[in-house]
């Protein structure tokens, strides 16, 4: 029995998942907090709850992807795959990373962050696959504006998703 819990420790090591985090008691890496996905509204817009129990609306920071559920507009191109692709990344009752922006409101009173999954940025991930741009840049809310840049610059060479459409990114997205 020793011997096996041996190599079961060695195991969680070795794979980079400490003995904590598989019994579900790690600590969010530094700024960040835990939150559980209750739903993806769509590809930039979720819905979260705290640790404290408080509902919060969240938009994902820098970035902008297509339309698919704001009233009175028709679903755009690639507004239902962004929102697939963010249910998939985080689905509901899922517990993510969040780091709040600074400040930690917009205009609409909704929280700005950007959420990790499994130490992957989420807003990252929506640029690098072609389903996001970068948007709505304000400082001081630029942390990882670099990293994103240069995901949209690979994704436009690569024409992934939006970026497959000449001139939809531009015509469709204007303050960039």
């Amino acid at each position: 029995m020793k011997r096996i819990c041996m190599m079961l420790a060695l195991l969680f090591v070795l794979t980079g998942c400490g003995l904590l985090e598989f019994w579900g008691e790690s600590n969010p890496a530094e700024g960040r907090e835990f939150v559980t996905i209750e739903r993806v509204v769509d590809g930039d817009t979720v819905i979260v709850h705290l640790e404290d129990g408080t509902r919060e609306r969240v938009r994902l920071l820098l970035i902008d992807t297509p339309e698919s559920v704001k009233p009175n507009t028709e679903v755009q191109p690639f507004g239902e795959e962004a929102s697939d692709f963010a249910k998939k990344l985080m689905p509901e009752g899922e517990k993510v990373e969040l780091e709040r922006g600074t400040p930690d409101r917009d205009d609409y009173d909704r929280m700005l962050a950007y959420i990790w999954v499994d130490g992957e940025n989420v807003n990252q991930m929506l640029v690098e696959e072609g389903y996001a741009r970068v948007a709505f840049v304000y400082e001081p809310n630029t942390k990882y504006l670099d990293e994103l840049e240069e995901a949209q610059e690979e994704a436009k060479e690569d024409g992934e998703n939006i970026w497959s459409i000449p001139g939809y990114v531009e015509s469709r997205f204007k303050d960039y």
